[in-house]
């Protein structure tokens, strides 16, 4: 008899716990019309679902079949490729290039070359550049290319001027904006101007001279 009471008893919680839970999922709507528990699988459901759900259907439909000529005993010419080896401006290959100068260059046998190979000129090359490209050429140009002491005296004096206009600007041409006008580069009647004045180093060394030997060395004194 007890052991039948315990049993009618969990059966009795067990369906209380699943009115509760049904309770539960059943509860309001927030005006969506769908219930939490509802809402909760439908997102669950969304989360693991592969792919979309509003995919188009594939048309498999069998294609037509191909468009075939009736006249098949006379077929038109194959057309002559516009570029082929047979064309004058194909270029010409390294091994082809070696090959055809091995066969015109003479024998040379007895030791004797003709006077017409000797001069003739290298090909692909123009007598200047063989020229630069020799010793003799690269002596000449460097002898072409000496300037006498006057001309780099001249490129000196005209590069320092550069440089001061670069830094300083040209008192007599505003050649930026940036710089100010001209107006204002003249100097006021009553400034001394064109006098530089007593140098820094000059100040520093009479100051210097009028100290004792006493200054002197306790100036020496880190501490």
């Amino acid at each position: 008899m007890t052991h039948t009471t315990v049993r009618v008893g969990s059966r009795m919680l067990a369906l209380g716990a699943a009115a509760l839970a049904l309770s539960g999922c059943m509860g309001p709507t927030y005006g969506t019309g769908t219930s939490q528990g509802q809402q909760l699988f439908n997102d669950l459901d969304g989360m693991l679902t592969l792919g979309s759900s509003n995919r188009t259907r594939v048309d498999y439909s069998p294609r037509p079949e191909l468009v075939k000529s009736q006249k098949r005993d006379v077929l038109p010419p194959p057309r002559v490729a516009s570029a082929s080896s047979m064309d004058a401006n194909w270029p010409e290959s390294p091994e082809q290039r070696r090959a055809r100068l091995r066969a015109a260059a003479p024998d040379g046998s007895d030791g004797a070359l003709p006077v017409a190979f000797m001069t003739a000129d290298k090909e692909g090359m123009t007598r200047e550049e063989a020229t630069v490209s020799s010793t003799v050429g690269k002596r000449a140009e460097m002898e072409g290319s000496w300037i006498s002491s006057k001309q780099m005296a001249g490129q000196r004096v005209a590069a320092n001027e550069r440089a001061r206009v670069g830094r300083q600007g040209d008192p007599s041409q505003r050649r930026y904006l940036s710089e100010p006008p001209l107006t204002y580069r003249q100097p006021a009647a009553t400034a001394p101007a064109g006098d530089p004045g007593v140098d820094e180093d000059a100040k520093q060394r009479n100051a210097n001279g009028t100290k004792t030997l006493g200054s002197k060395l306790k100036s020496l004194w880190p501490f």
